[in-house]
């Protein structure tokens, strides 16, 4: 589980995700110019933290292959999150029998940018689409900002700006 909501947080689940877009669970999204959701970037207004799978391998938006579910995705917009690593297409397998395939690790943070910083601060998204400490040229994908990150579990704990914001003074405390 690429992402925990154990506090309280506002979701919105009434928008479709581009067709084609990869969004993992805990990536964060933007709107894009027809309505839709992506993956945000470093240049994009962040509009939240997706809930929900949509890769090729557990797409919980369109079904496997796009044959059921609505296209729709889940996004946290504002609370308390904890995210990590997204990790799928994992088999369990009987170990004495057989060997067991490796799943598919996809990052979501940019471990050595959180690593140096401090609680408090301001969280973007990168020109990777990294969650990280460091801003970008434009600053438009601010977040929220660090409660805490744990680089052993590779987990960080952040509260979500409740409205998308451009300026960094408006989450400093």
């Amino acid at each position: 589980m690429a992402l925990e909501a154990p506090f309280i947080t506002r979701e919105d689940g009434t928008r479709s995700k581009k067709a084609g877009e990869l969004v993992y669970e805990g990536s964060a999204v933007t709107i894009d110019a027809n309505g839709e959701l992506a993956l945000a970037a470093d240049s994009d207004k962040v509009y939240g933290i997706s809930k929900l799978d949509s890769n090729n391998f557990r797409d919980f938006a369109f079904g496997e292959f796009g044959a059921f579910g609505s296209g729709q995705l889940t996004v946290i917009t504002s609370g308390i999150v904890k995210i990590k690593a997204s990790v799928f297409n994992q088999t369990e397998v009987d170990s004495s029998t057989t060997t067991a395939s490796a799943p598919t690790t996809v990052a979501l943070l940019d471990t050595a940018a959180l690593g140096a910083a401090s609680p408090g601060a301001a969280i973007y998204v990168d020109d990777a689409g990294l969650l990280s400490s460091t801003a970008g040229t434009s600053k438009l994908s601010l977040m929220g900002k660090m409660l805490s990150y744990d680089a052993t579990a590779g987990e960080l704990e952040m509260e979500l700006l409740p409205m998308p914001s451009t300026k960094q003074s408006e989450i400093e405390a």
